[in-house]
C-alpha cells in the first residue's frame, strides 16, 4: 500500500512541478552580487507594472515563487531576489538581520533589485512585496522612495510606521502567528488612520493614501504565504494601486502548486525508503542471540537528562562558531544529546560488509536527492554555496552522533518499543530547543524553523524504523539521518 501511495504522490508531484511554469517565463541573473530571477507572462508585450518580491530570514526566493506565479499570470513582471545571507547569495547578513548594519545591507540589496527591474524593457512602475525580514525591508525602502507605487508587507511584526508613507500599504499577518505579527499589521494602519480595523480599506488608492490590514485565519508564519486569501488580497491590492480595475480576483492564484508538489515528492521518498533499503541491504538474517538492551526506564529517562544538559551547554556555544546562522548551536545541541544517550547504551556495533558500505553510500545519496531536488524546485534553495559548503560537515557529524545515540538506546527492543524511544528522544530534543530559545540561550530563529526540524525528525524516524527492521548497523542509520538533518540546516539558515 505504501508503495502505491508513493508512486501516486511521485506522479502527481512531478506533474505539478512540471506544469508550474506554464504561461510564464523566468530568467535568472546575478546583479552586483545579488541573485535575482525575473518572471513575466509568456510572450507578454507592451508596458507592464513590476513588483520586487523579498523573502524573510532563513529563506530564499524559492519560498516566494508562488507570488511570482500569481502576479505574472495577471500581467505583472516580477523580480524575486535572494537578499544577503539567503539562498544563493553568499554575502554575510550582519547580526542575523537585526540592527542598523543589517538594515543597510538589506536596503542595498533591495535597491539593486529595484534598479534592475526598472531597467527591464517594458516595465512601467514598481511595487514591493516582502515577508517577515523582507517585509520590514520593503516598508523601509518604500517609505524612503515615494516613487514606489504600492507595498505589501506580510508578517513584518512591530516596527516604526509613518503616517505619510509608504504609498498604498497592505499589511498581512497569519491568525496563528505570534501576537507581535498580528499587532504589527494593525499598527501599520493606525499610524495613518488611528481608528483603523482589520479587513477595512482606508484612504484612496489613486492618491497613494490607501492602507489595509488583513489577518488570514488558520495561518502561521510560513503558511500565510501559501493561503489563497493572501494571494487574492495581494493581487487585488496591486491591481487597484496600478489602476488595473475590473480584474477577476481568482485569476492565476496557485499559491501551493510548487511547494505542494515538492511535498508530495518528499512524501514519496519517505514511503518508498523501506523498499529501496531492503533491495540494497537484502533481507535480515537470523539473529545470533538477543541483543543486550538498557532498561526501558533508562532508555526513556536518559534522553530527558541529555536534553536538559544540552540546553545548558548550548548557551555557551558561540553563535558565530559557524558561518551559518544558528547552525553552530544547533549542531552542538544535537551532538551533546547524542553523546550522552550513546554513553549509557554503547555497545560494539556490527560493521557490515562491502554490500552494507555501498548500500549506505547509495542511501545517503538518495536521501540528499530526495530532499534537495524537490526543495530546490518547490520551496527552498537547497544547493550549498559559499561558506555553507564547509559548514555542512561539522553539522552533519553532530547530527550523526545524535541519531547514533538514539539507535543505541533502541538496541534490543521490539519495533514498537524502539519507535517509542526514538519518538520520545526526538520530541524531547525539539522541546529542549524551544526551551533554549524561550530562555534566550539560542536565537529566536529556532522557534521559526522548529516546524522544519520537526518534519526532518519525523522523516528520519520512518527511515530509522525501516533500517532497524533490516537490522542495519547503527552507523548506517546515523549516516543517513545525519545527512538528512544537516543538509537543510546548512543550506537554509542565513549566512551571518
Amino acid at each position: 500500500m505504501c508503495v502505491v501511495v508513493a508512486v501516486v504522490a511521485a506522479v502527481v508531484g512531478g506533474v505539478g512541478l512540471g506544469t508550474a511554469d506554464r504561461g510564464i517565463e523566468r530568467r535568472s541573473a546575478v546583479v552586483s552580487g545579488v541573485p535575482v530571477e525575473v518572471v513575466r507572462p509568456d510572450g507578454a508585450a507592451g508596458r507592464l507594472p513590476g513588483v520586487v518580491v523579498a523573502h524573510g530570514l532563513s529563506a530564499s526566493m524559492q519560498l516566494m515563487r508562488g507570488f511570482a506565479d500569481t502576479l505574472a499570470r495577471r500581467g505583472y513582471v516580477v523580480e524575486l531576489v535572494d537578499l544577503a545571507g539567503g539562498g544563493a547569495n553568499t554575502e554575510r547578513l550582519p547580526d542575523l538581520g537585526d540592527g542598523p548594519a543589517a538594515d543597510a545591507r538589506l536596503d542595498r540589496d533591495l535597491d539593486v533589485a529595484v534598479r534592475h527591474l526598472r531597467a527591464v524593457p517594458g516595465v512601467d512602475g514598481i511595487g514591493l512585496l516582502g515577508h517577515s525580514m523582507g517585509a520590514a525591508a520593503v516598508v523601509r525602502y518604500a517609505s524612503a522612495h515615494p516613487d514606489v507605487a504600492a507595498t505589501v508587507a506580510i508578517s513584518q511584526g512591530t516596527m516604526p510606521f509613518s503616517a505619510s508613507g509608504p504609498r498604498d500599504l497592505l499589511l498581512v499577518a497569519g491568525g496563528l502567528e505570534f501576537a507581535g505579527y498580528r499587532e504589527g499589521a494593525v499598527e501599520g494602519v493606525r499610524a495613518a488612520y488611528p481608528r483603523g480595523r482589520t479587513g477595512v480599506t482606508y484612504g484612496d488608492a489613486a492618491a497613494g493614501t490607501a492602507r489595509r490590514a488583513v489577518i488570514v485565519g488558520g495561518a502561521e508564519h510560513v503558511g500565510v504565504l501559501f493561503q489563497p486569501r493572501t494571494h487574492r488580497e495581494v493581487a487585488t491590492w496591486f491591481d487597484r494601486a496600478f489602476g488595473r480595475g475590473g480584474r477577476v480576483s481568482g485569476v492565476g492564484v496557485r499559491p501551493f502548486q510548487r511547494a505542494g508538489s515538492a511535498m508530495l515528492l518528499h512524501l514519496a521518498a519517505v514511503l518508498s525508503f523501506a523498499v529501496v533499503a531492503s533491495a540494497l541491504l537484502g533481507r535480515p538474517g537470523d539473529e545470533r542471540g538477543a541483543r543486550a538492551k538498557v532498561p526501558l526506564a533508562l532508555a526513556l529517562g536518559v534522553p530527558v537528562g541529555a536534553v536538559l544538559a544540552a540546553v545548558a551547554v548550548v548557551g555557551v556555544i558561540p553563535r558565530g562558531v559557524l558561518p551559518v546562522g544558528i547552525a553552530g548551536p544547533l549542531a552542538g545541541f544535537f551532538g551533546v544529546v547524542g553523546l550522552l544517550c550513546g554513553a549509557v547504551s554503547w555497545r560494539r556495533d556490527e560493521g557490515g560488509g562491502k554490500r552494507t558500505a555501498v548500500s549506505a553510500v547509495v542511501l545517503v545519496a538518495l536521501t540528499v536527492v530526495s530532499f534537495a531536488v524537490p526543495a530546490q524546485l518547490g520551496w527552498a534553495h537547497a544547493v550549498p554555496v559559499g561558506p555553507r559548503v564547509w559548514a555542512l560537515l561539522p553539522v552533519a557529524v553532530c547530527a550523526m552522533v545524535f541519531f547514533a545515540g538514539i539507535e543505541l538506546l533502541c538496541g534490543g527492543y521490539s519495533a514498537r518499543a524502539a519507535a517509542l524511544i526514538h519518538a520520545w528522544t526526538a520530541a524531547g530534543a525539539l522541546a529542549g530547543l524551544g526551551l533554549a530559545a524561550v530562555l534566550g540561550l539560542v536565537s529566536w530563529l529556532v522557534l521559526l524553523v522548529a516546524p522544519l526540524i520537526a518534519g526532518l525528525l519525523v522523516w528520519q524516524g520512518v527511515q530509522a524504523a525501516a533500517l532497524r527492521a533490516l537490522r542495519a548497523p547503527v552507523w548506517v542509520t546515523a549516516l543517513v539521518g545525519g545527512v538528512l538533518l544537516a543538509w537543510p540546516i546548512a543550506v537554509t539558515m542565513p549566512i551571518g
